[in-house]
């Protein structure tokens, strides 16, 4: 056989390139080496939620699956994946323009009034602050394939402003604390720069009281099963109206809400997102436009 001086051409991994377009319309481009396979090691396979959870405003799962000793499917959510060059000071200044134009927003201010009042005739019920499903303010989700950062980012600038909000009128320092297995490092630093405490699952569940107000407008439905029969004095999140679920039903019944004026920077990000509160025995729901 006749030999050829010609050589071997080594193979060379061709780098894909991925378009997302962020919520602010702007189009980012990622490669797939960063992309993680969500599916690895699943038993049962995943039953994909993202188009309830997005009807919900709340952030799309991703994940792999475990079953538990009920034989009940859960998912077990990995940290969400930052951009590579990003650092904790240009986080922070990213934030600080979302932190703007929240706290200019007239849906805010509408939301302070309320929020000021609803303490005053309460006479400051609130003592801790529970944030269930912020999503990440910094990184993708289902490895790189969903930007959701500009509606955590806006939601994040929501809680802290409420948390001022109560402390201010309570005259005390209110203790705010953040849950969601998607926080990676950078967001963890964010948080807790913003004098947020991370906690891990299911330490939110043990948290909340009757003098809790619960901040979770990305929370899915089943979690909210499971925190609303505390009792929380106030709930910032929803709708939770029309849902099938006796629980959030029977939560919904007995307690009063206001709903935000369309946050017209970034709609979805608040969409439908309502304040919940306590009402007397036997009153029921009120709802009110702010």
């Amino acid at each position: 056989m006749p030999h050829t001086s010609r050589k071997k051409r080594t193979a060379t991994a061709t780098q894909k390139r991925l378009q997302v377009t962020d919520d602010d319309g702007w189009t980012h481009v990622t490669s797939t080496n960063n992309v993680r396979r969500v599916l690895r090691g699943t038993r049962t396979g995943i039953k994909e939620q993202d188009s309830d959870s997005q009807a919900q405003g709340q952030h799309p799962a991703h994940g792999i699956s475990e079953t538990d000793a009920d034989g009940q499917v859960e998912l077990v959510f990995s940290p969400a994946e930052a951009p590579g060059r990003l650092t904790l000071e240009e986080l922070q200044t990213q934030y600080q323009g979302y932190r703007e134009r929240w706290g200019t927003s007239e849906t805010w201010k509408r939301l302070e009034v309320q929020l000021g009042e609803r303490l005053t005739e309460d006479k400051g019920p609130v003592d801790a602050i529970v944030c269930v499903g912020l999503g990440s303010p910094s990184g993708f989700l289902r490895g790189g394939w969903v930007d959701r950062r500009s509606v955590s980012m806006y939601q994040l600038a929501a809680l802290e402003s409420i948390a001022q909000r109560v402390s201010k009128t309570l005259s005390t320092k209110i203790n705010v604390y953040a849950q969601d297995p998607v926080f990676n490092t950078l967001d963890k630093a964010l948080l807790s720069s913003l004098d947020i405490t991370i906690i891990t699952h299911p330490a939110a569940f043990t948290l909340i009281t009757a003098q809790t107000l619960l901040f979770c407008p990305g929370a899915e439905r089943k979690h909210l099963e499971q925190l609303l029969p505390f009792n929380p004095c106030m709930v910032f999140g929803g709708p939770l109206e029309d849902t099938e679920s006796e629980v959030i039903q029977e939560f919904t019944g007995r307690t009063g809400s206001v709903v935000l004026v369309p946050f017209e920077v970034c709609e979805h990000a608040f969409w439908k997102t309502r304040l919940y509160f306590r009402e007397g025995e036997g009153k029921g729901a009120v709802s009110i436009d702010v």
